[in-house]
């Protein structure tokens, strides 16, 4: 290229000599020959697009942007100062009052920045850490680079426990990718690695309600963070009054799982209580004491029994259930030997229900050995059926027998539901010889349903204490998705040991598969202390969904039924009208107090017309009780609930600080991490940092406007050049 456009200039050269020769070597030709080569050679030049760049220093300065964590963590005293224990946060301010920022190169500006800045589009001088949303180091990091873009240095000062957003690592591995190496990010790691000396009332899972004269189980939780064993004392307090203690030996590091069986006579709202002494050498008083809610109510439950003929274990289940004075119980018998069905009590019922209301008032509904056939279930029934398992959550029972009935009802609606597979081959199920045992599994020995004493241990050695059962389902596996709570001691296949009791959630509403057909034999020499228990439990446990809020024409429930704080809530409501039909409104409100009184409303939107279920998602923010109010869409009626919301909320004080989360900032923001007391060798890091980079800017000639104008010139010059000499 060099060549050729040197080529080009000595030809254009070599021609005005020529042509200047042959005018006689006149003046005037010499000029305009002269102006041809000037043309012609800045043409060449500005094919090379030239270009001239300078530089242009900045004056404006660098900023350390001096990022603070303010959390309800940072109270936490694990920090060792001058001889004495001190806080994370009086550590923290410290380092922003030390005298070492002063010897900060006057290149760069230390600024303190909220970490609360930028959010929502204000600040309130706080802390996104010191609120009840939680720590937010990620969206921290985030504001300031956005809103600081002359930094060069940000300084997180934390004990790296955050619990909102995005991970702080993220974002200090973004600014360093965003500045290009410009700006860093440095950390100032505060706290101890090592949790506290303490012993900490974990939780306390007190349901949502209760029922008249019937015991609650409560499932505690306590962790001995002292490095030796240590006696502690748990008492349960009911409104303020001592109700229950236990006292137990917790190994150092380790946790108990206890439970207290707490039960009133009287229907109300309970304020329950769970508290151990403060030991005095404790780091942490405040996770001592947790206090729940509980209401207890007045309550009959409706059950219905469908069975073929009276076997044994209908004749004793319907008993017990009828002399519950919580149950409502209404049996159908499609007994083959009778002309209709029915039978001869009270609670028979002449026929299936037909008014989808009525059927939807049932509450749990056993299938006994029945399936699809004259004079049994028909399609439709069964339809119905799942519609009320899946959208009005009703508990469904499966009690198969030995004429193998329900092998009908798995071509249906109905077999989707059921927790485990059976064998095509065997409808009949497997008899035994001898009779055969339960085997709890691991979720089997945590169940409610499989309490039937209420020590742990004591439980265990009941179950492998009661009456055997000598017929069974022929099971294959439980499928996908189900729990199983026991298992055939001695029989098994290629998949493990053969599942018996199974649960498994089904939409709205739950499914329990109970494999054997003589639960009755349990009553052998204990009465009704073993069956009456095991099938209370079982009603109990799968009408409790759809009992949280009953009114006259709604239900509403929510699950989970005892939510974290910021765990995602599902908000399911049943709505009817007066005459019995489901709503057909395309939504419902729902009206939401918070412990603190701020309301919100939200918009429950209609999921399935046929049983008119309205569902939404939230969640909830703060600890406390939440109050609900459902509000019907065309009629003047409502229905509440509480919602207690569990947790000392994400914030605590005692937990170790996350030293490598720190540490690992530093790392990608290309920074480094500093201890408290180093505030002078950061400053010193800092002032060696090079100077603020200078503008460079750059003219390009051979676009530029005044050089095209100056071509423009030039050549309208020579062309009037060559008639001044002549040429033209």
């Amino acid at each position: 290229m060099v060549l050729i456009s040197a080529a080009a200039i000595i030809a254009v050269i070599w021609f005005s000599l020529t042509a200047w020769r042959r005018s006689g070597r006149r003046w005037r030709v010499a000029v305009v020959e002269c102006l041809r080569v000037a043309l012609v050679t800045v043409a060449i030049v500005l094919l090379w697009q030239p270009e001239t760049t300078y530089h242009i220093d900045s004056d404006r300065k660098g900023e350390v942007v001096l990022l603070i964590d303010r959390s309800g963590s940072m109270q936490t005293r694990d920090v060792l100062s001058e001889f004495r224990s001190a806080s994370r946060q009086e550590i923290a301010d410290g380092i922003d009052e030390d005298a070492a920022w002063a010897r900060l190169d006057g290149r760069f500006k230390k600024v303190d920045v909220s970490l609360d800045e930028g959010r929502d589009g204000s600040s309130d001088g706080g802390s996104d850490l010191g609120s009840d949303l939680g720590s937010d180091l990620g969206g921290a990091l985030d504001r300031a680079a956005e809103r600081h873009e002359s930094a060069v240095a940000f300084v997180l000062v934390s004990d790296g426990d955050f619990n909102r957003g995005r991970s702080p690592v993220q974002a200090a591995a973004e600014i360093a990718a965003r500045s290009g190496g410009r700006a860093r990010v440095d950390s100032i790691p505060i706290g101890s690695a090592d949790r506290l000396p303490d012993i900490e009332l974990v939780s306390a899972d007190v349901p949502t309600f209760g029922v008249v004269g019937k015991p609650v189980r409560i499932p505690f939780t306590i962790r001995n963070w002292f490095s030796e064993t240590r006696e502690v004392t748990v008492s349960l307090l009911q409104d303020d009054r001592a109700a229950d203690a236990q006292t137990v030996s917790i190994r150092g590091g380790a946790r108990f799982d206890g439970a207290f069986v707490w039960r009133s006579d009287q229907a109300g709202t309970y304020a329950l209580t769970f508290q151990t002494p403060v030991i005095e050498s404790e780091m942490n008083r405040e996770n001592n004491r947790l206090s729940k809610t509980i209401e207890i109510r007045e309550e009959k439950l409706r059950v219905l029994i469908i069975e073929g003929i009276p076997r044994w274990e209908y004749r004793y289940l319907r008993n017990a259930l009828l002399r519950d004075p919580g149950i409502d119980v209404s049996c159908l018998l499609f007994h083959p030997q009778l002309p209709g069905m029915g039978g001869g009590g009270e609670d028979y019922l002449a026929s299936m229900p037909e008014d989808p209301a009525e059927l939807a008032s049932y509450d749990v509904i056993f299938l006994g050995d029945v399936g699809i056939a004259e004079g049994q279930l028909t399609v439709e029934q069964c339809r119905q059926i799942r519609g009320l398992v899946e959208q009005q959550a009703v508990g469904l029972v499966l009690m198969p027998g030995t004429r193998g009935q329900q092998a009908s009802l798995l071509p249906s609606e109905l077999g989707e539901l059921v927790p485990v597979v059976i064998d095509p081959a065997r409808p009949l199920g497997v008899g035994n010889g001898a009779p055969a045992s339960f085997a709890l599994t691991g979720a089997g020995r945590r169940s409610l349903l499989t309490a039937l004493d209420d020590d742990p241990q004591t439980n265990w050695a009941v179950w492998e204490s009661l009456p055997g059962f000598y017929w069974h389902a022929a099971v294959v596996r439980a499928k996908a998705g189900s729990e199983v709570l026991a298992v055939h001691a001695e029989s098994s296949n290629q998949y493990g040991r053969v599942p018996l009791l199974v649960t498994r959630p089904a939409g709205a509403g739950k499914v329990l598969f109970m494999g054997i057909d003589s639960v009755w034999r349990w009553r052998m020499g204990v009465e009704d202390q073993y069956h009456y228990r095991f099938w209370g439990q079982v009603i109990r446990w799968m009408a409790y969904q759809r009992n949280m809020a009953v009114g006259e024409t709604m239900r509403l429930s929510y699950r989970p039924d005892q939510p974290e704080i910021g765990e995602t809530v599902t908000l399911r409501a049943s709505v009817m009208t007066s005459d019995g039909t489901p709503s057909q409104a395309d939504a419902a409100m729902l009206e939401i107090v918070s412990p603190t009184g701020s309301n919100q409303s939200l918009r429950l939107q209609r999921e399935d017309s046929q049983w008119g279920v309205f569902t939404a998602q939230t969640q909830l923010d703060q600890y406390g009780v939440y109050a609900l109010t459902l509000r019907h869409p065309t009629e003047d009626s409502t229905v509440t609930a509480r919602v207690a919301v569990q947790g000392r909320g994400d914030e605590q004080v005692g937990r170790p600080a996350r030293r490598d989360i720190m540490m690992e900032v530093a790392k990608v923001g290309r920074g480094q991490t500093f201890a408290p007391d180093q505030i002078n060798q950061l400053v010193d890091q800092l002032n060696r940092l090079p100077p603020d980079p200078s503008t460079v800017r750059r003219i390009q000639w051979w676009n530029h406007p005044a050089v095209l104008s100056a071509m423009i010139a030039g050549l309208a010059l020579f062309w009037v050049g060559r008639k001044w000499a002549g040429g033209v």
